[in-house]
């Protein structure tokens, strides 16, 4: 294998490699990302078993061939490679990494060692913009993070296709986010309901990778997905769990139906938050007959914090005050990931089942719901 390639045309790519590919310590195979120079195309194969990853890049093929090598030591080569184009060349079980000031080089095991690639079905498919799906991942993204410490099972995507819509959905346990768009904004061939839980991990290099505003193809088989960028390709096996019926925890009416200024409550918040203490807990006094929010966040090494904000209310069902204590950074992330100028807040009284999980959303659509419980 002899290769001509830009640096800045495969940092990126080996970047995710790295991501994929196993940090330990012993040069086991798992370690080992595959190159293939082949028709004018440098192709880049890693996978750790759970996640695969496939990419492409243009180079000037002087010989064909592959090569199986280190992830970790050639992603710190290219990291610190000072020159713009590279040569590969493999020279017995050695791949030499040359430019014109420099050599370095690394070992190399035999090919029949490595897994298979993984192969997919094109079948059954959903095309849809790229920079579009990366907004709406990026909305609920957070509790799949949460999700991973508090309930590992439900650290995924929750896709629901069905005649009309397209619903994303995570969850934590502690708060919910539901996504959804019309089904006549995407391209698909899926005509029967569809429901698959896909693992949070593909999701998390999905955001990673550095792509192109193009369009992303996903396709989905009996239990694999495939993520399509055109010179990337993610996939994995999706997750069996049985995923609840979330519909029945969303609020539908309420005691107390709130609009709060989205961009004032956020600089209320991130004032209270320099002075949270490790419960990170916020809480809030609904006064009705003044019309107001509290927020108040106290740290016994720090002093204390205490922000009121005027607010419209179009439901009260009793005047007297409430109060309710907030994660503050799941508080600040639902607001945050509104996009309208006031914030619709749901509040259901306390009763003798405990507390009520509030739900916040735009007043003018319902495309995104973020569901939270009090502390």
């Amino acid at each position: 294998m002899k290769i001509n390639v830009l640096k800045n045309s495969i940092i990126d790519k080996i970047n995710t490699v790295n991501r994929i590919c196993s940090k330990k310590a012993d040069l086991t195979v798992l370690n080992f990302f595959k190159l293939e120079a082949k028709d004018n195309k440098l192709n880049i194969f890693a996978t750790d078993l759970e996640i695969s990853y496939k990419a492409s890049v243009l180079a000037k093929i002087e010989e064909e061939g592959e090569f199986l090598i280190p992830a970790k030591q050639f992603h710190e080569i290219l990291e610190n490679f000072y020159e713009d184009e590279l040569y590969l060349e493999n020279s017995g079980n050695v791949l030499l990494i040359k430019g014109k000031k420099s050599i370095s080089s690394l070992p190399s095991i035999s090919e029949e060692e490595y897994p298979l690639v993984p192969e997919y079905n094109e079948e059954t498919y959903l095309e849809i913009e790229n920079k579009f799906f990366e907004i709406y991942l990026e909305k609920i993204y957070g509790n799949i993070k949460t999700a991973d410490v508090i309930k590992p099972e439900f650290a995924g995507v929750y896709m629901w296709i069905d005649k009309n819509l397209i619903r994303l959905v995570t969850t934590d346990t502690i708060r919910l986010s539901e996504i959804k768009f019309k089904k006549d904004l995407i391209i698909t061939n899926i005509t029967d309901e569809l429901k698959i839980l896909i693992p949070g991990r593909i999701i998390t290099e999905y955001l990673r990778i550095k792509k192109k505003p193009l369009k992303l193809k996903i396709y989905f088989e009996k239990s694999q997905i495939t993520f399509d960028l055109e010179d990337q390709v993610l996939l994995t096996k999706l997750l069996t769990i049985d995923y609840p019926d979330y519909q029945q925890v969303i609020p539908k009416d309420f005691n107390i139906i709130i609009y709060l200024n989205r961009d004032e409550a956020l600089k209320i918040l991130k004032l209270n938050k320099v002075f949270v203490d490790q419960t990170k807990e916020v809480k809030l006094t609904i006064s009705p007959q003044d019309k107001i929010i509290e927020f108040y966040s106290k740290n016994e090494l720090l002093g204390e914090s205490k922000n009121k904000m005027e607010v419209e209310f179009e439901k009260i069902d009793n005047d007297e005050k409430i109060e309710l204590s907030f994660n503050i950074d799941f508080l600040i992330e639902g607001i945050k990931n509104i996009d309208s100028e006031k914030v619709f807040l749901g509040i259901n009284l306390p009763d003798e089942y405990g507390t009520k999980p509030i739900l916040l959303k735009s007043p003018l659509e319902e495309d995104f719901i973020y569901i939270l419980m009090p502390i």
